[in-house]
């Protein structure tokens, strides 16, 4: 899905030939959002992990 979403940024990019203002707030947004869901899967990996390690020490 995220080489998909790049190869489409890509594709725009080069058929237009050059880089208008709505195109460079779109990748903005776009490069926003996916620092945004980055860190969402970073925090719940931690979380997870966490839990993990609280679950072998207290539980186990």
């Amino acid at each position: 899905m995220l080489a998909k979403s790049l190869h489409e940024i890509v594709k725009t990019v080069m058929k237009k030939k050059s880089l208008q203002p709505e195109t460079i707030v779109e990748i903005g947004e776009w490069l926003h959002s996916l620092e945004f869901l980055t860190m969402k899967v970073i925090m719940f990996s931690l979380s997870v992990y966490h839990l993990y390690e609280y679950t072998l020490k207290h539980v186990l």
